[in-house]
């Protein structure tokens, strides 16, 4: 019993992990699954956290991107750094403008370090992903001074 258990709540922690695009959520809420992941990246598995990002990368993004790997490569950079095991975050409104939003956010690093970041996203046209949010890109902004640049 006590086996069926853990491999119940092993099974679990696993699927909060395995959310795919869908015509469901907002922009708000896409932002929300990436960063929920990135901050337990390393849980249920090593990079875990990347991986539902790049479930939640449009077309676009993986084309500039490319394969997992490099994506991986690229999170890991010291500018996206702070995204990963991030202790608190900040999500400022969703400003929409037909068919993409961009979402201001602020993140304090696992170090303690306080970044900012653009986070864009595009309505799916056509696809598996029709109607869905996904991400065409993340760039990291200045905070300024007051940390209230966003």
């Amino acid at each position: 019993m006590r086996s069926l258990v853990l491999m119940l709540f092993l099974t679990q922690g696993a699927w909060a992990f395995d959310k795919k695009p869908s015509p469901n959520w907002t922009p708000t809420e896409v932002v929300e699954i990436v960063l929920s992941a990135m901050a337990s990246n390393d849980t249920p598995e090593a990079d875990a956290g990347i991986k539902q990002a790049f479930e939640f990368a449009s077309p676009r993004n993986r084309q500039a991107t490319g394969p997992f790997w490099h994506f991986k490569a690229i999170v890991k950079q010291q500018n996206f750094a702070p995204l990963l095991n991030h202790t608190s975050r900040d999500i400022g409104e969703a400003v929409l403008e037909g068919d993409t939003a961009s979402i201001p956010l602020v993140v304090v690093g696992p170090s303690g370090e306080v970044a900012g970041f653009m986070w864009t996203l595009s309505k799916q046209t056509e696809g598996e992903f029709t109607d869905s949010w996904m991400t065409d890109g993340v760039v990291r902004v200045p905070l300024g001074p007051s940390m209230k640049a966003l």
